[in-house]
């Protein structure tokens, strides 16, 4: 027998969980269950941390006898969602839709509902208004494409007009030249394809989770490398949606691509249109390279400005030197030669980014397995804040590999118009190249300046020291 006391139980209540929008604590609560509260009730929740009111809507499909909460508007344990598959649904479930629903299909249900639960029509009920007020709020957010997307991936709080969500797609782009920059080199993809990998991976792991029975009595096959082995179905479902992403990828390429042909065109078309006679026209060369210095002087001071100008001036003087040797040397043999060193640089860019992953991997293998036999604070700090530093140098190279390549296809473009002459496409090819050496000619104006952006950490802080010391 037991030496515990006999344990009373209680019978099993519909629980909510719900985060705070004050203080963000994880909470729950039981539902009212005499009398059963009907859809789109609007109770109110004290917290029990912060002690603020929070409210919550009864989704669609609740009922007092359920044997579990009610999903909307809880939460998956995702930490972000898809177009497909939103991190929360209560919007949704607040309008009565689908999370497939089209725009139009929102705005009949908003119509709908606003009629349904006007507080003119409920005089009796005080907690009307908050109810319409909710119905209008998920109108707002679904109706506009952007807050939609928003809304799906990070939830409720980050998708208002005051929202202080994180999305890593948002702050890549950020980082790496900001706004200024996108006009040269358009979007980085390489943070929305972070952001993708990351909700592919959480939706693996759930499907992984899901191939077994509620009891777990249904084992999963697996492979050799752990990995559990698909049906014919689910290898051609996955292999479709592995297209349909490939499909997209060169879809939006293309798109970058051929907005940048124009935007450089453009930008060229300054130089081209008015030189006369000579392609390299010498008052409108010199007028034409102090345009180039402005520009680079001004965005050398976004962040990672000078690295990105050196890194697209390098290729706009290169495939300007490749046109114009392709002319000036018998049989094109100088543009066979810069195209080698192209292909060269592309290589060596390529080892350089494989060598930072590499690094910052034997970072991340050392800080586990020092967790793992024990380690102080001290070294811990020390370690992540040596993973911040690569982790960062790691990303801007990857980053730079991306803009390179969309460059040099920009370029190619740019200098094999068909429906240009060629003394057009030899001015255009000369302007490249000296707004190519503008963008190289950039300095940074503190020469004790990071090559990248600067993380404040102890050992920058050391360094800053020893450099002051001796100077």
């Amino acid at each position: 027998m037991s030496s515990y006391q006999v344990i009373q139980s209680r019978p099993i209540a519909p629980q909510v969980q719900q985060s705070c929008p004050q203080c963000s604590t994880q909470l729950e609560f039981s539902l009212p269950t005499d009398p059963s509260p009907p859809p789109q009730t609007v109770l109110q929740v004290q917290c029990y941390h912060c002690s603020s009111i929070l409210t919550h809507t009864i989704g669609v499909g609740y009922s007092s006898t359920s044997r579990s909460a009610p999903q909307p508007p809880k939460r998956t344990g995702r930490k972000i969602g898809t177009q497909e598959r939103p991190l929360e649904t209560g919007y949704y479930d607040v309008l009565e839709v689908k999370v497939d629903a089209t725009t139009e299909e929102i705005k009949k249900a908003y119509r709908r509902m606003a009629l349904l639960h006007h507080p003119d029509k409920h005089p009796g009920d005080p907690l009307a208004e908050e109810r319409f007020k909710n119905i209008a709020v998920a109108y707002q957010v679904l109706s506009d494409p952007e807050r939609r997307k928003k809304y799906n991936e990070f939830g409720a709080k980050e998708s208002g007009s005051d929202a202080g969500y994180v999305d890593p797609e948002e702050v890549f782009s950020a980082i790496f030249g900001g706004d200024r920059f996108v006009p040269i080199i358009g979007e980085i993809s390489l943070g929305k394809e972070m952001k993708e990998a990351l909700q592919q991976a959480e939706e693996a792991e759930e499907e992984e989770a899901s191939a077994t029975t509620i009891e777990g009595s249904t084992p999963v096959h697996r492979d050799a490398k752990g990995k559990p082995v698909l049906s014919p179905e689910q290898r051609s479902k996955k292999l479709e949606k592995e297209k349909k992403i490939a499909a997209e990828k060169a879809r939006l390429r293309e798109e970058r691509v051929q907005k940048l042909v124009e935007n450089l065109d453009r930008k060229l078309s300054i130089y081209v249109e008015s030189v006369t006679g000579a392609p390299t026209d010498a008052e409108v060369a010199k007028s034409w390279r102090e345009i180039c210095r402005l520009e680079a002087e001004e965005l050398k001071t976004e962040s990672y400005g000078v690295e990105l100008l050196h890194a697209i001036g390098f290729v706009y003087t290169a495939k300007s030197r490749h046109y114009l040797a392709s002319y000036s040397t018998p049989w094109g043999v100088g543009g066979w030669l810069h195209n080698v060193q192209g292909k060269y640089h592309v290589i060596s860019e390529t080892v350089s980014t494989v060598r930072s992953a590499l690094e910052l991997k034997r970072v991340f293998d050392e800080l586990a397995a020092a967790e793992k036999t024990g380690i102080s604070p001290e070294e811990k700090r020390r370690l992540e804040e040596q993973a911040a530093e690569k982790g960062l140098q790691a990303l801007f190279k990857g980053a730079k590999l991306e803009v390179d390549s969309v460059l040099r296809e920009t370029c190619d473009r740019i200098l094999a118009d068909e429906k240009a002459q060629k003394e057009k496409l030899i001015a255009r090819a000369t302007a490249l190249g000296m707004l190519g050496d503008a963008y190289l000619a950039v300095r940074k104006d503190s020469e004790t300046e990071s090559e990248y952006v600067k993380i404040d950490t102890k050992a920058s802080r050391e360094r800053d020291a020893r450099r002051a010391s001796t100077s």
